[in-house]
């Protein structure tokens, strides 16, 4: 597995927590940044995105973190005894200190200290950085959410799952089930219930995440097909998009499954920019077109007049626009039971449910 594969498959992942976190703070900018959506990944899957594991969080460190990093190294290199770069630059980070404090107590000496006063601030917040414990708690966007007692339908019975509390002060139930080697990730799918418990009915989307190259997705593939095939199974055959509300307010039709093509990242240290759009999955066959050797394919000029915009489907989904229809939790249960989700050898499933 090359680098480059650990980066498409960790930048996959990151997009999809990222829609996580656009979706459950109601599209909040401030919020649902990159560097939180990297927090929330790392607490939920420490293995891909986590701050020991992940290629692109390393290198959205600050350089005095880097610097810290390839001296501990080198130092357990050379010593023979791993070095924790966390002690190294504690050390120094007491030493200026010491320093600081002398100028203090010896006030005959007028001695500036403004230089050392900025370094130690960098080393502070470096040291941030370099323990990923402190870090997450000062960062995660989200905090825990205690003594949840909602029953809802789940996808999956059992502990195997985290709650947060929301801003808007919802719970957020979210469960991960990734392949067992985290490298080989080709895809993400999302799926995003909000629910009514008191009317015991809830509404979801689904979502599945693929990269896309020069504004190209190539269908060919019998892996992709597989994927795609088992998203329309589950959002458009079994019947969750069909209007049988007794809901008369104005929407769009009930579409409930989506594909989110995804720009590659062609360095780890590139901004992360993603502009992908929503297709709704039963328009695939209407956009396509035929390329080279016959190869199926979608191009963002033949999706844009269907497709949705990231800021329009978050916006919609939230105000009850796009999804499914209502639900009742004997639905739901029905819906999961004949749809087996589990994740599959190249699949990260991020499951989602707001209460």
């Amino acid at each position: 597995m090359t680098e480059a594969d650990r980066i498409d498959s960790e930048w996959i992942a990151l997009n999809a927590f990222r829609e996580l976190t656009k979706i459950s703070t109601k599209g909040d900018g401030n919020k649902a940044t990159y560097n939180n959506a990297l927090e929330l990944g790392g607490e939920l899957y420490p293995e891909l995105l986590g701050a020991e594991s992940s290629i692109l969080r390393r290198a959205r460190e600050s350089d005095t973190a880097k610097e810290y990093r390839q001296r501990a190294k080198l130092k357990s290199i050379k010593n023979r005894v791993d070095v924790d770069p966390v002690s190294l630059i504690t050390e120094d980070i007491d030493e200026l200190k010491d320093l600081i404090e002398t100028s203090k107590i010896n006030k005959s000496e007028k001695t500036r200290t403004d230089q050392l006063k900025n370094k130690l601030k960098i080393l502070i917040e470096a040291k941030k950085e370099l323990n990923p414990v402190a870090h997450s708690e000062n960062q995660l966007i989200f905090r825990d959410s205690l003594s949840v007692t909602r029953k809802v339908p789940a996808l999956r019975s059992g502990k195997a799952y985290r709650d947060f509390e929301l801003p808007d002060g919802n719970t957020l139930r979210v469960r991960v089930l990734h392949p067992d080697k985290p490298e080989h990730i080709t895809g993400a799918d999302i799926i995003y219930e909000k629910h009514s418990p008191e009317k015991e009915i809830a509404n979801i989307v689904a979502v599945q995440y693929k990269l896309w190259e020069e504004k190209a997705l190539y269908l060919n593939d019998e892996r992709m097909k597989e994927q795609i095939s088992r998203l329309k199974k589950f959002a458009c055959t079994s019947g969750i998009c069909t209007n049988n509300s007794i809901n008369t307010s104005y929407r769009f039709p009930f579409c409930a499954g989506f594909l989110r093509p995804t720009y590659k990242l062609q360095r780890s240290d590139q901004s992360f920019i993603s502009s992908g759009e929503h297709l709704p999955i039963c328009k695939i066959d209407e956009c396509k077109t035929i390329g080279i050797r016959s190869a199926e394919l979608l191009e963002y000029k033949k999706i844009r007049s269907i497709s949705l915009s990231s800021e329009l489907f978050e916006s919609l989904f939230n105000a009850g626009k796009i999804g499914s229809r209502d639900l009742t939790y004997e639905e739901l249960s029905n819906l999961y039971k004949k749809n087996q989700l589990s994740s599959e050898d190249d699949t990260l499933i991020i499951y989602a449910q707001e209460f």
